[in-house]
């Protein structure tokens, strides 16, 4: 049966059995989604409710049910055009009976449910008093309206005693997160700084793994390029590409 798609064929992007359609109106996926899918399996228990904030085209909710084959899915996001873009994507997909994607913000979902989640995932946007990126959908995916205090007490407030948030961030603004997170008693267990290149003497990005457990905290780092455009064999067989 042909399916009837307002989106180019073009416009697909296909991983790991994920198959999904991308929208100029909706950031595309990102390096950050990728590194931050595939890591979470690797470190977290399969959780029973998964909230996946920012949602975007669904890459991130998509790729959870590709990993926890039983969890249920909440996926958020504010954006009319994203929420419209991960509903279909969902529709398309082998998991939708365990996702349900809605439109609304972090702060209005705080508010209106009293539902609490064994892990949040989330690439959040990380520009906080910055110049607005140019276009339209990297200022409302990339610009936190929100500051990284706001977020982590929304995110505390979302989380199961026992549960995680794994969120990807710049290494650059990860120590403000990380400092907030521990205002709202969520601590850092597991962190992973990835670098570009070989030489580079800081990260780029950092993915952070915080819970309610205090305890000292397992570090990695990865390297993604030998030189420009080739991976390391690590990255590469770390993405199964």
């Amino acid at each position: 049966m042909k399916i009837s798609t307002p989106y180019k064929s073009t416009d697909r992007f296909d991983w790991k059995g994920i198959s999904l359609y991308q929208d100029d109106r909706v950031l595309k996926v990102g390096t950050d989604a990728l590194l931050l899918a595939t890591w979470v399996p690797s470190i977290i228990h399969p959780p029973e409710f998964i909230l996946d904030v920012g949602t975007g085209s669904g890459i991130l909710a998509l790729l959870m049910a590709q990993a926890y084959k039983q969890s249920s899915i909440l996926a958020i996001d504010p954006e009319e055009s994203a929420t419209q873009l991960a509903r279909f994507n969902v529709g398309l997909s082998d998991h939708q009976s365990r996702i349900q994607v809605d439109q609304t913000g972090l702060l209005e979902l705080v508010a209106s449910t009293p539902q609490r989640f064994n892990l949040i995932i989330s690439n959040p946007p990380f520009y906080v008093n910055h110049i607005l990126p140019s276009t339209g959908a990297m200022q409302t995916s990339k610009h936190n309206a929100l500051t990284p205090a706001l977020w982590m007490k929304a995110l505390a407030q979302l989380l199961k005693l026992n549960g995680s948030v794994c969120l990807v961030v710049p290494t650059l603004v990860s120590f403000e997160w990380i400092r907030e997170a521990n205002e709202n008693e969520l601590f850092c267990g597991h962190r992973m700084d990835v670098f570009s290149f070989p030489e580079d003497m800081a990260s780029k990005r950092s993915l952070l793994c915080l819970s309610h457990e205090l305890r000292k905290p397992t570090l990695e780092q990865m390297t993604m390029y030998k030189t420009e455009k080739v991976y390391t064999d690590e990255y590469a067989a770390w993405l199964g590409i």
